[in-house]
């Protein structure tokens, strides 16, 4: 791999420093946790939201230091994919990535899009929820097959007014908190609170999806450990304070199940409410909406290099530099897949959280595997774990994974469900597709993969 790293993605160029770095994950991941998400954790652990947060960020916090190892001397597209397929084998890679884009395309775009419909609708309620949902998956399509900078630079602008409306929330917030509506702590005992942190889970994956844009990143070797030690902090922080300021401001049976908007207009005046509701709600969707076309659109990229999917797939487009093909395919996942959001929101969540938690496995049992694999490049790698941590953190990291994909499955038969059809599709697919190319080449996905080292 290390050898025909910079082959990986080509077309790509590499235009994002470390701002745009950290602004795309902190983008990605603040939509999802803060205004998709908290609503629905309320509904399961009431005022022990927060904590519920900060369990959350447990196992990502271990996914980042053997991901940051692998980032730091390996960057690629779509690296999420591309470590453990030549560290484990191809259909380990293709069996992490087919889990997040379930997770993404069949959950978490098509949340992403209704929740902002939502958000909007609170200022115009005559809007229609699914033609507004239709637009602004589409709008950001155009905007990432127009390149990844300026999907980039519309995401640092987005970006720094999205703090400002979160640091007015959290601040305006704190001094409103009734310590009469953080009791009783876990109204549902500790079921309802590992039921909320697997949810919110999931708000927490934006931080590692940057490794799928490292060959778009310059000084990648230096830049992705460094966002990682950055935007994570920074998340962790935030979503503590607002879910505090949330359930301590106003009952937990007010803010269950509804946007932060509810509880904004509690300790808000009407003007900073609306102000909280557009910069906030609506930019923290947006960011991640873009986030995601940038992220997921490599997948499929990498997939089509690989001859995992036609290499038709692969294209990139001459003018901007951009995989439009990949791009188009998610557009037309997430807006088929938007009428199940409009009949069960909750469906949608679940099913984004265990895509999430299914996509880390390969790539932790990939990095305990990288230095016996590639002993060299570990040699090289700016940022490395070493002896017993090796082992340690990436099992801590399954551990927790496993954990919330169980709570999460009891808790909705019908995600459960969503993933075991989803997963035979993906190996049935792969079978097939493997058969085809021995048959029609002479050799086979995992040969393929082996070329490409």
């Amino acid at each position: 791999m290390q050898e025909k790293e910079g082959s990986y993605g080509s077309g790509l160029k590499k235009s994002l420093g470390l701002l745009d770095t950290v602004s795309i994950e902190v983008g990605a991941i603040i939509g999802a946790g803060i205004f998709a998400l908290t609503g629905l954790a309320v509904a399961k652990c009431g005022p022990g939201t927060p904590i519920a947060f900060i369990i959350a960020a447990l196992p990502m916090a271990l996914a980042l230091l053997p991901i940051g190892m692998l980032a730091s001397v390996l960057p690629t597209v779509g690296g999420s994919f591309r470590y453990p397929s030549r560290i484990l084998g191809p259909f380990w890679g293709f069996i992490g990535v087919w889990g997040i884009m379930m997770g993404i395309m069949l959950g978490g775009m098509p949340m992403y899009a209704l929740n902002f419909a939502d958000y909007l609708r609170v200022i115009f309620p005559a809007f229609d929820r699914n033609l507004v949902a239709l637009i602004v998956l589409s709008f950001f399509f155009v905007i990432n097959v127009v390149g990844v900078k300026a999907a980039s630079i519309v995401q640092v602008g987005m970006f720094f007014v999205l703090l400002a409306a979160l640091l007015v929330y959290i601040i305006w917030g704190i001094p409103a908190i009734d310590p009469a509506n953080l009791t009783p702590l876990f109204p549902d005992g500790a079921t309802g609170l590992v039921i909320a942190a697997g949810i919110l889970f999931f708000a927490y994956m934006g931080a590692n999806f940057i490794i799928d844009l490292g060959a778009e990143i310059k000084n990648a070797g230096r830049n992705i450990p460094l966002s990682f030690a950055i935007s994570m902090p920074i998340i962790v922080v935030i979503y503590t304070l607002i879910g505090l300021v949330t359930v301590g401001t106003a009952p937990s049976s007010v803010c269950a199940n509804q946007p932060l908007s509810v509880a904004a207009g509690y300790f808000m005046p009407p003007g900073l409410a609306l102000f909280f509701t557009v910069a906030g709600g609506l930019l923290a969707l947006a960011t991640t909406i873009n986030a995601t076309f940038m992220f997921a659109s490599r997948y499929i990229l990498v997939f089509a290099e690989d001859d995992v999917f036609p290499r038709t797939l692969a294209g990139v487009n001459r003018r901007f530099g951009t995989p439009h093909w990949g791009l188009l395919v998610m557009l037309v996942l997430a807006l088929a897949f938007l009428p199940l959001g409009a009949s069960s929101f909750e469906v949608l969540a679940y099913t984004a959280s265990i895509g999430s938690i299914v996509l880390l496995f390969p790539i932790l049992i990939s990095a305990i595997r990288f230095p016996r694999k590639m002993p060299d490049a570990y040699a090289r790698a700016p940022f490395k774990l070493k002896g017993i941590w090796l082992w340690i953190v990436p099992i801590l990291g399954l551990l927790f994974g496993a954990f919330f994909i169980a709570a999460l499955i009891l808790e909705s038969l019908t995600a459960f469900l969503i993933l075991i059809v989803w997963m035979i599709i993906g190996v049935i697919y792969y079978v097939i597709r493997d058969l085809y190319l021995k048959k029609t080449r002479g050799v086979g996905l995992g040969a393929i993969a082996n070329k490409s080292m």
